[in-house]
């Protein structure tokens, strides 16, 4: 018996017959990511750099301690960084010692994100979406966080950080006490602007140059739109309002297949962002916020049925990233100012885990790796954004070298042979 195609499926569910959700999943293999950013600039002292002496600060007590092959600053107060790591640090890369050469948030935000300082290269969220292939209505969902996108901006799906995606396709958001009240046309005139949309694409010359990438464009844009209008009754985005249901409802996305990447912030506690100029003290308790919420993510993940995989987990990356991080004293209102060296964490499928890559100096700069192994080595290379970008690139199944600058990777280092 013949399967039926994804769009006689959707034109199904538009329809209103019952389609089980997976046959509704993307046709398209590849690995799910998800990134989450902590804005700010973390102090990387709390937890990844677990060097002590004189020259590092902490505003809370800690001590060396290592769990599931993860070397780490422990402490009592935050008892979800130990947990987290002895229950995921098997799947978890820990990347130290990055080199971000800005102390200006944007800039630093576009390095992390980019590989670069300057404009005109797309973020890896953007670079992995534009190669998810037409199956997926929403390539990139974007709930929160940095985006620079450039060669593929209708890649993404910019939610709203209070759902308003859902409101835009059931018309809620035109309501009479909505912010903006408005009204729609009625069911026939729609109807006849699809019509209109739809043969004006269909009857188009074939022709190449932006003319065509955009009658292209315009015809994804109607596939999609009717794939999300058939589906929106299941989108549960408007819901999330901490780190664990934003993710959750991320992984919706991917389960459904109507997802391969989502980006999420983590503004830690309280929500007020890891700017702690003054009073560092608060990085410790967003530090458990951050990994309580990776912790149910991981976890739900590991309890979803994937694509082609008995789990989501097995399918998918998380990628957590700050932009920067911070110095290694306290300043006299015992906050830490900006440091141009930070780290990373990749977790999930893909990723070489139970291990660090990269080291730190007694004074919290990143030493030269090599970059086969990611162990400290004179003689090695400074590690920086780019290198980790390419990792993300190539578990996308994409060539960093036709993204980047350099052909140097950290792939050997940091993804599963």
């Amino acid at each position: 018996m013949l399967r039926p195609s994804r769009r006689q499926l959707m034109l199904l569910a538009a329809a209103g017959v019952a389609v089980p959700m997976p046959l509704l999943a993307a046709e398209e293999e590849g690995r799910n990511f998800l990134f989450v950013f902590c804005p700010g600039g973390w102090d990387q002292a709390q937890v990844f750099a677990p060097v002590f002496n004189d020259q590092v600060d902490r505003s809370i007590p800690a001590e060396a301690a290592e769990a599931g092959g993860i070397p780490f600053a422990d402490a009592s107060s935050r008892p979800a960084v130990r947990a987290f790591f002895e229950t995921w640090g098997s799947q978890t890369c820990l990347v130290n010692g990055m080199s971000v050469p800005s102390i200006a948030h944007e800039i630093c935000r576009r390095i992390v994100m980019t590989g670069r300082s300057q404009a005109g290269r797309d973020d890896w969220c953007s670079l992995v979406a534009g190669h998810a292939g037409p199956g997926f209505p929403m390539p990139n969902v974007h709930l929160s966080g940095p985006l620079f996108p450039v060669q593929f901006p209708s890649a993404t799906v910019r939610v709203g950080a209070q759902g308003q995606l859902v409101g835009l396709l059931d018309g809620s958001a035109l309501a009479k006490d909505a912010d903006v009240p408005g009204s729609l046309p009625s069911l026939g005139v729609e109807a006849l602007e699809d019509a209109y949309l739809a043969a004006r694409t269909a009857e188009a010359p074939l022709v190449g140059g932006r003319v065509g990438r955009l009658y292209e464009a315009q015809g994804v844009s109607l596939e999609r739109l009717g794939m999300l209008d058939a589906l929106s009754g299941e989108l549960s985005l408007s819901d999330a309002h901490d780190l664990p249901s934003r993710g959750a409802a991320i992984l919706d996305c991917f389960e459904q297949g109507l997802s391969r990447c989502g980006m999420v912030e983590c503004l830690g506690k309280d929500d007020g962002g890891w700017d702690t100029h003054a009073s560092n003290i608060f990085q410790d308790a967003s530090f458990s916020v951050l990994f309580e919420g990776l912790q149910a993510i991981l976890d739900d993940l590991a309890t979803r049925p994937g694509r082609s995989s008995t789990t989501l987990l097995e399918e998918t990356t998380v990628v957590v990233l700050s932009e920067m991080g911070r110095m290694p004293q306290l300043n006299t209102a015992q906050g830490k100012e900006h440091w141009t060296w930070t780290s990373a964490m990749l977790i999930g499928s893909g990723v070489r885990g139970g291990q660090a890559v990269g080291a730190w100096t007694d004074s919290l700069r990143g030493e030269p790796i090599d970059l086969a192994s990611g162990e400290a080595s004179a003689s090695g290379v400074t590690l920086t954004t780019a290198h980790l970008g390419a990792a993300i690139l190539r578990l996308a199944d994409l060539d960093p070298g036709d993204w980047l600058d350099s052909d140097e990777t950290l792939e050997a280092a940091l993804l599963s042979p």
